[in-house]
């Protein structure tokens, strides 16, 4: 029986002392290295420490967690990703990179940085760390306090200045306008002249139309282009009624449409656009005595329809105008050409 025993405890030690040796192995392929972008700094300055692991791909390391102090005198600010990089014989490099800083002067250790690997552990070499204080150059000579930094202007404190001076230059313009206009006699605010009325501007169109003689000079189709023309423009400012791209059917449909209700003026109208249609499209020539119809016809198609403004001479409403037609208005008097 204690053969026995001695037979099983000497096949587990060779068993256990095989895996240790299966470890020992593997962890000797596992290799870890740590080093400083400069081993001198000044207080303050951030310097990288990079850690780095190379092991096989099927083998599970693990990175260990670093806190926000490294030891007590050094401080990390930053701590990026770790950065895998495929090398051959199916290995594997892992770097990482973790910014430091040191707030105070001396040599400081930086003590090995170990990886878990099953129960065993795979540091990494320590470090050195000098951090000094700014070099005082006593050769040189005390100076002054410095006086306060001024800064610049800035666009919000130069707005109101340039308004400013904007507005004094107008200023000075029209004061220079009031007096040269008080000198030459003229007024200082020129009063554009009002728009005339409808019916004015028709008539002077339709005397400048007789006394051009197109019809006499045979010019047949330019004579009933220009009156319909001057018909379309009344009609257009009396009844705000679109006439020049409509047809002579649309406008007579948008006159009845309207306030118009003067059923003489309305065929007088209706006539003239039928000749003239006639004229422009069919090359009709109508008779001598047709081309004064026409035109008479226009004039007094101005004279039923125009507004006249009558002034009120009622003291006890001075102001208060009435606007009528001349249809409306007794007595008045055709006007003779």
């Amino acid at each position: 029986m204690k053969k026995l025993n001695t037979k099983y405890i000497a096949f587990y030690l060779t068993l256990v002392f095989i895996t240790l040796l299966s470890l020992n192995s593997s962890a000797q392929d596992i290799e870890a290295n740590a080093e400083l972008d400069t081993s001198d700094a000044l207080i303050g300055d951030q310097v990288g420490l990079v850690v780095k692991l190379i092991q096989p791909k099927d083998v599970n390391v693990q990175f260990p967690v670093i806190e926000n102090q490294l030891t007590d005198d050094i401080e990390v600010i930053e701590q990026f990703k770790i950065d895998t990089t495929e090398l051959e014989n199916e290995f594997l490099q892992l770097e990482k990179r973790i910014l430091i800083s040191a707030f105070d002067s001396g040599h400081f250790a930086i003590p090995s940085i170990a990886f878990l690997y099953n129960s065993d552990t795979i540091k990494t070499n320590p470090l050195v760390f000098n951090v000094n204080t700014v070099p005082v150059d006593t050769a040189d000579v005390i100076k002054d306090i410095k006086g306060p930094y001024e800064a610049p202007i800035s666009f919000a404190e130069i707005l109101p200045w340039a308004l400013g001076g904007i507005g004094l230059i107008l200023l000075i313009l029209i004061i220079i306008y009031i007096i040269r206009k008080i000198k030459r006699n003229e007024p200082i605010i020129r009063r554009f002249k009002p728009i005339e009325p409808a019916h004015v501007i028709a008539y002077r169109e339709l005397n400048k139309l007789k006394n051009s003689k197109l019809w006499q000079k045979e010019q047949i189709k330019e004579y009933y282009t220009e009156l319909t023309d001057i018909l379309r423009k009344y009609l257009w400012n009396r009844y705000a009624i679109k006439t020049l791209e409509r047809t002579s059917d649309e406008i007579l449909q948008s006159l009845k449409m309207s306030d118009f209700d003067n059923e003489d003026a309305y065929l007088m109208l209706k006539e003239i656009f039928y000749i003239s249609d006639l004229v422009k499209f069919a090359k009709f020539k109508p008779l001598p005595d047709e081309h004064k119809k026409c035109y008479d016809h226009a004039l007094r198609f101005v004279d039923l329809t125009k507004l006249i403004i009558e002034e009120n001479n009622d003291p006890d409403n001075q102001g208060d105008n009435n606007i009528k037609t001349a249809q409306e208005v007794k007595n008045t008097k055709p006007l003779n050409n």
